[in-house]
């Protein structure tokens, strides 16, 4: 008899649904979807999660509560074939206790959806992240600091806890580098987190054209400039090395670029890792573990992990 992981899987691969990270999406779309899970029982809907995640879905991508006693999971996407395949998956699936509906949402609904989930929020021990619209009842508190996003449905809030546990990496390691590396930079929230802790070289790559775009108003809104550059990290090259190198990647890529990821940091300098799942943890470090790195720390959350590197000299 097939375990119910088996079937899971099984079912995940019939779907013809991609594990590959979804593309960062290069316009806003007309019409976004939703797909939106509801259970009693938080562990049930831990069932939805794992099905996701499979799919090569991150945190990020996914919104959660629990209202009155009912735990929910939001998903949000613009492509409506994709979402279709979704909902006959879990059709299929008939996972006992989790109910879920799709959704048909114009852009000033989902706009208007997203700003009234996002709330200022502490992202690291010393800095709050508030995005613009609450700029003005925010009360900035003594001995804190603030980053302030303004950020379109493509990239998150940057809060989820891949972000936030890269970002106290950087926090505890102020004043120790002056030049910054940020892969995959999205809203260049890790980028401004640097500036924030001594950094004055600061460099971001994406390969998204409206992560860029995004990266670069949240730095003139923070009058904090740093460096953004739209490149694919497998194209990329420099000659020039880095104090720190920050690349918040699925655990695949970081495993498959890690030699031209370490490439970036100088000698003695440190690589934080992030977006690497729980289940995932064994695997990086057993590939990471050849390289000329000595792990320093290691970070857990309640489904990710991040890890803090330095090359060895």
């Amino acid at each position: 008899m097939l375990r119910r992981s088996s079937v899971l899987n099984h079912e995940v691969l019939k779907s013809g649904l991609s594990r590959a990270r979804p593309r960062v999406r290069e316009k806003v779309p007309k019409i976004v979807y939703r797909l939106r899970f509801e259970s009693a029982r938080p562990q049930e809907l831990a069932l939805v999660r794992a099905v996701l995640f499979n799919l090569g879905f991150r945190e990020g991508d996914l919104a959660g509560s629990c209202v009155k006693d009912v735990n929910t999971i939001e998903l949000f996407g613009e492509h409506p074939g994709r979402i279709n395949r979704l909902e006959k998956l879990f059709k299929r699936l008939d996972l006992k206790g989790v109910k879920f509906r799709k959704q048909k949402l114009a852009p000033e609904d989902w706009l208007t959806l997203w700003k009234s989930r996002w709330k200022p929020a502490r992202l690291t021990k010393k800095i709050d992240v508030v995005p613009v619209w609450c700029r003005r009842q925010y009360k900035l508190k003594t001995g804190r600091d603030v980053i302030y996003m303004d950020t379109l449905l493509s990239f998150g809030t940057g809060l989820h806890e891949t972000t936030r546990l890269l970002a106290q990496f950087i926090e505890d390691k102020k004043g120790g580098f002056r030049s910054f590396f940020d892969i995959g930079t999205g809203t260049g929230i890790l980028a401004l987190v640097a500036i924030k802790n001594g950094a004055g070289d600061v460099l971001g790559v994406d390969i998204g054209g409206l992560s860029v775009q995004a990266a670069r108003d949240n730095m003139k809104t923070n009058r904090l400039p740093f460096r953004v550059l739209r490149a694919d990290i497998q194209k990329y090259s420099s000659k020039k090395s880095f104090d720190f190198v920050a690349a918040n990647l699925i655990t695949a890529d970081l495993i498959a670029h890690a030699r031209k990821i370490i490439g970036f940091v100088k000698r003695g300098g440190f690589l934080g890792v992030s977006g690497i799942s729980l289940d995932n943890l064994s695997a990086l470090r057993k590939a990471f573990s050849t390289l000329p790195l000595k792990c320093i720390k290691v970070s857990k959350g309640k489904e990710w992990t991040a890890l803090l590197y330095q090359k060895r000299m």
